[in-house]
């Protein structure tokens, strides 16, 4: 990884990819192509400002760009919505403005850039994770049922559509022999499903924070190795009471005692991406 800036990281694999478009006279669809994705990030960045976050880094990767927050607990549902509705909404916009102004100055590019722009708000609002759709459904999802329901729902809901996209990208692949944006899109989705690891679960830790069950009437005591990772011990954590942990060190000695609040405050001092 490339630092830029103290804002701004760059892939090595996406330098390599800029020095190949160059060469290959395709850096022009390459740079309308980032420039959709930039547009698409700044508005995240706009409406986390909005809604009182801090922005940690945007970074440039081969295949898109992620911005990276200081992560802060989002309280309400509806700013959660604008958050991760802000991005496909400003494709909407951007894509009829250069449409507006396409109609003037007919430039090939500008209809190239209107076109990336639906393409980004089509493919976004896909209910499935880990698109702008499928984290909005799963937060709705989430304030009904819980988090870890939540989370099952949208597994499931998430492996049918990138089957679906998959055999989609199949069909385009059969009808124009060339054609594999479709199905390397439905491998990313797929992809992520078994590859992505949060160092925790933001919205379980939000439940055990919040929950408004009085739970402090009945406490559970956990007894784990010092060295024990905070989010291991997070998962013993539930709804229905307050834990207190005792940390050992390797000879069963008790080192330091902790309650549940100061784990998830551990657990939180660390960035999120969006």
């Amino acid at each position: 990884m490339i630092k830029i800036t103290k804002y701004l990281k760059i892939n090595i694999l996406t330098v390599a990819l800029f020095i190949f478009c160059f060469f290959t006279g395709y850096w022009k669809t390459l740079m309308v192509t980032y420039s959709v994705m930039i547009c698409h990030e700044t508005a995240h960045m706009i409406a986390a400002a909005a809604i009182g976050l801090r922005v940690s880094s945007m970074t440039f990767y081969p295949f898109g760009v992620n911005l990276t927050l200081k992560n802060k607990m989002v309280y309400s549902l509806s700013d959660e919505i604008i958050l991760y509705l802000s991005g496909p909404m400003f494709n909407v916009f951007t894509a009829l403005a250069s449409m507006t102004v396409y109609r003037y100055f007919p430039y090939e590019m500008l209809k190239f850039f209107y076109m990336c722009n639906i393409v980004l708000f089509i493919m976004n609002m896909l209910p499935a994770l880990p698109l702008d759709g499928g984290i909005i459904v799963k937060k709705c999802l989430m304030y009904r049922f819980g988090c870890r329901t939540a989370k099952r729902i949208m597994n499931v809901i998430s492996a049918v559509i990138a089957a679906a996209v998959a055999a989609l990208g199949i069909y385009a692949i059969y009808m124009t022999k060339m054609n594999f944006s479709i199905f390397l899109f439905a491998l990313l989705m797929i992809g992520n499903m078994f590859t992505q690891n949060e160092k925790y679960n933001v919205d379980f830790v939000r439940e055990l924070m919040f929950h408004d069950k009085k739970k402090k009437n009945n406490v559970k005591h956990i007894i784990a190795n010092i060295s024990r990772d905070y989010r291991d011990i997070a998962n013993d954590f539930n709804m229905h009471s307050y834990s207190v942990i005792y940390l050992t060190d390797n000879e069963g000695e008790i080192v330091r005692i902790m309650t549940e609040s100061q784990v998830m405050k551990e657990l939180t001092n660390s960035n999120i991406t969006v």
